[in-house]
């Protein structure tokens, strides 16, 4: 039955495959300004030693991000012991005072990486789900990049204020709204 219809000829699948195509080319053509600024936003946290473990760095339990199965057994914890590195928590600390809703998404970045690799602080300012594996930012999908421009109050230097600040009556920036719409066309 799959078989006798023809998608391409179906106004709604073809606009879906529009939206998608323009989702990617947004993309690509923000992915070289996204990583320029990361590398500022490096610079603005500070380096990190390079050794801590961001299972040193943050405390169990920690919402969204431990997971106890067991009373005192955290399988996000388990394997790193806490560490007193003055250098780690003030580049942890400089990244959630950028962060625009002081929620930094920890399970998703290295903080061992943080010193050589800006994507890796990055990762900080993406959704919870769905990015601890991606290892570029031309590898994130769309939704990732313009979250790390609406998280990360560094980008409120950068690009416009109308970008960033809903219209009244509005309660979403615009860009809010098209990560919102992107989700609805995608679900």
């Amino acid at each position: 039955m799959a078989a006798d219809t023809n998608i391409f000829n179906d106004k709604n699948t073809n606009n879906w495959f529009k939206a998608c195509i323009s989702l990617n080319f947004t993309k690509e053509g923000l992915t070289d300004f996204v990583l320029k600024e990361l590398h500022n936003v490096q610079t603005l946290v500070g380096r990190s030693c390079g050794q801590c473990f961001i299972q040193n760095l943050i405390p169990c339990p920690t919402q969204d991000v431990c997971t106890k199965r067991k009373r005192n057994n955290c399988s996000f914890h388990n394997s790193q012991q806490p560490t007193s590195c003055q250098t780690g928590h003030k580049v942890k600390q400089n990244i959630t005072l950028l962060h625009r809703f002081n929620g930094p998404s920890w399970a998703n970045t290295k903080a061992e990486r943080w010193a050589m690799d800006p994507w890796e602080i990055g990762k900080c300012y993406l959704p919870r789900d769905g990015y601890s594996s991606v290892s570029s930012v031309k590898e994130s999908d769309f939704n990732g990049v313009v979250s790390i421009v609406l998280n990360c109050t560094h980008f409120q230097t950068c690009i416009s204020a109308a970008c960033l600040s809903p219209p009244p009556p509005y309660k979403q920036c615009p860009l809010e709204k098209v990560i919102f719409k992107c989700i609805i066309l995608i679900d």
